[in-house]
């Protein structure tokens, strides 16, 4: 999994509502101050605690190289793993890809990325 990559779980309806034409900012921002993000080895995971009772997601691909100032690895209370923070709005233009992944038919995300 390439390291410039991160991610950003969810849902088309959000993406609507949070997409502001050149920037992104969900809910998180206002009531947390940042954005939560993922990196490829944790998108699975979250994506099935936070959003498991979803049927489908939107994964917003990000170019980290343009984020590098305003991201913060923080430990998570509950995991003990640090998570990607975004303390300011999303460019959009750094959204390099956005795919809509449907649950299996045990409900569960299987999001899985290889490195070559």
């Amino acid at each position: 999994m390439r390291d410039d990559l991160l991610f950003h779980i969810t849902t088309n309806n959000d993406w609507k509502e949070f997409n502001n034409g050149g920037s992104y900012e969900p809910e998180s921002l206002e009531s947390e101050g940042f954005i939560h993000c993922s990196t490829g080895e944790q998108v699975e995971a979250t994506a099935n605690k936070i959003f498991g009772d979803k049927d489908e997601i939107l994964l917003l691909v990000i170019d980290a190289t343009t984020l590098h100032d305003d991201i913060k690895y923080e430990k998570d209370e509950d995991t003990g793993k640090k998570f990607p923070h975004l303390y300011s709005p999303l460019n959009t233009n750094a959204i390099i890809d956005k795919i809509t992944i449907k649950a299996e038919d045990d409900g569960k995300f299987d999001i899985a990325f290889t490195t070559n």
